[in-house]
């Protein structure tokens, strides 16, 4: 059901959610205008986690340690990963990659087609599955964390965490301050949502799920009549947010403390390509005064997340991680106007005290 979000990707494509189009829920409210979001808060107290910081003195929180699903948000800590090793020399921004490589990572649909719109970006040839035309094409790999920001491609970061692994993603993180974030393959996931005879029985322990999403998604790299029985199944895959929730459910969780922390991180200087790549998606809503606003989201069905910073240039930042539960279709098409909640509230005092308010 769900696409690229009007909102996150028309922030110059800043995040697309992982699902299928689809017709969004119109009976709905409206949240097109700010006041829209900050009654929603404040009538939704229970759906909400957040932990803000203006980096002036003023901080709000709900629920900040309550654990969510957190959709795209959590490629901060890929993004993170990917800057420790060039710093670190372990990668070389300039090393041409092989297209293929990454293709193999994307189950052809399920993504919002940022993965076919990340290959039109860059000007690769590829089929109406996001499919190169040419596998022994080579992109820079600079290329494959941008792509992961600027369109939330899926596959760029199963790319990345196959290249790192799970133990530099979580050294990464941890250097922010986000303990033993929940990283799991974003291509395996979408496998067991068409594949739902390999999902694991609801309640089994989060890493049971992800165990398995890794299973699926290397036997999807590398087994071309996987691949083939992927894509004859994507078709019967659930098509509304009601048959994707108790899917959603189960996707890789982490609480508002935890991304705050690791954007943070990433505002103060820890990771420095990081920062420039997240710097991107929202260049044209940078408040007055300020230097660049740092910007990640995600959405799945009856989820949008939001991680963001506001640097200024004399060093001060502030900073704001907002997970939302039982958002509905409609109301993540129109996520717009949150987020000029939250850069108007790490901007301006009196902006700060509404959204407080809100939170209770």
């Amino acid at each position: 059901m769900l696409t690229r979000r009007h909102l996150l990707a028309g922030a110059a494509a800043g995040s697309a959610a992982l699902l299928l189009p689809g017709t969004a829920n119109a009976a709905g409210p409206d949240r097109s205008t700010e006041q829209g979001w900050l009654d929603w808060l404040a009538f939704h107290r229970r759906d909400v986690s957040a932990l803000i910081d203006d980096g002036a003195g003023r901080r709000a929180a709900r629920n900040a340690d309550v654990r969510r699903v957190l959709a795209s948000s959590i490629k901060v800590v890929h993004l993170s990963a990917y800057a420790v090793a060039v710093a670190e020399g372990r990668l070389d921004p300039r090393e041409e990659i092989r297209v293929g490589d990454w293709d193999a990572h994307h189950p052809f649909v399920a993504d919002g087609r940022a993965h076919f719109q990340a290959l039109n970006w860059l000007g690769v040839p590829c089929d109406d599955y996001g499919i190169a035309k040419d596998p022994e094409q080579r992109v820079p790999l600079a290329r494959i964390p941008e792509a992961m920001i600027l369109f939330s491609d899926n596959a760029a970061a199963d790319y990345l965490r196959t290249r790192l692994g799970d133990p530099a993603l979580q050294r990464a993180a941890a250097r922010g301050g986000w303990r033993r974030p929940d990283t799991r393959s974003f291509g395996g996931e979408v496998l067991m949502l068409m594949m739902p005879e390999h999902l694991p029985p609801p309640g089994s322990p989060a890493a049971v799920r992800r165990a398995m999403g890794d299973v699926l998604a290397r036997r999807f790299v590398r087994d071309p009549g996987f691949r083939a029985e992927a894509m004859r199944r994507w078709p019967e895959m659930p098509s509304t947010s009601e048959g994707q929730w108790p899917w959603t459910q189960g996707h890789g969780q982490g609480s508002a403390s935890d991304l705050f922390a690791l954007h943070r991180g990433i505002a103060n200087g820890l990771y420095p390509p990081a920062r420039e790549i997240l710097a991107r998606p929202l260049s044209d809503r940078v408040p007055p005064g300020a230097s660049e606003v740092l910007f990640k989201g995600g959405s799945l069905p009856r989820t949008l997340t939001v991680g963001l910073s506001v640097r200024w240039s004399g060093g001060r930042s502030g900073t704001a991680a907002v997970l939302l539960t039982g958002v509905s279709d409609q109301e993540v098409q129109n996520a717009g106007p949150l987020i000029d909640v939250l850069i108007a509230a790490l901007a301006a005092p009196e902006r700060f005290e509404a959204l407080r308010r809100a939170l209770g």
